[in-house]
């Protein structure tokens, strides 16, 4: 004889499935902090450019307006380095699901990656160096500020905390 009755059976198995779908729910959480903490080491952090949708929440109105008039200046230039980068990753995720695999197909895909990423950066640059030299004093503080952030905009505990070397 059972010791639980056939109504609370279920209850207990919902309640059950409830705890492990929030454990899990939980641990991902946690996987996914883990790695953007990771990706926020100081190094990759600074190599990175922040989005135009972050600056435009960063800077005040009238930078606002010259991050948009700059964005419009560089957006072909942009469009046209980013595609090749989306072709080389597609090139290189078929070459991973190639059979019989190729390995000089795939080192091709890594180099038309490393070209497309060299020109995606080269865009970026000449984006930002311009946008640095028409939005205001304050403005250049503001996207230093958020470049310093990193990701997610929090200041890293860690960079805070860490003794110089």
């Amino acid at each position: 004889m059972s010791a639980v009755p056939g109504r609370y059976r279920y209850l207990l198995l919902l309640s059950l499935a409830l705890n492990l779908g929030l454990g899990a729910a939980l641990f991902t959480a946690h996987w996914h902090y883990q790695q953007a903490r990771h990706e926020g080491s100081s190094e990759r952090r600074w190599s990175r450019i922040p989005s135009p949708r972050m600056l435009a929440r960063t800077l005040d109105e009238a930078d606002r307006k010259i991050l948009l008039e700059v964005v419009e200046t560089h957006r072909g230039r942009l469009g046209e380095r980013f595609r090749p980068l989306g072709g080389a990753r597609r090139e290189l995720a078929e070459s991973l699901r190639a059979e019989p695999f190729d390995p000089a197909a795939m080192q091709g895909a890594f180099e038309r990656m490393r070209r497309s990423e060299s020109g995606t950066s080269e865009a970026m640059h000449a984006f930002m160096l311009e946008l640095a030299t028409r939005v205001s004093a304050d403005g250049r503080k503001r996207i230093a500020d958020q470049l310093e952030r990193g990701r997610h905009g929090r200041r890293q505990e860690r960079d805070k905390n860490s003794e110089p070397l």
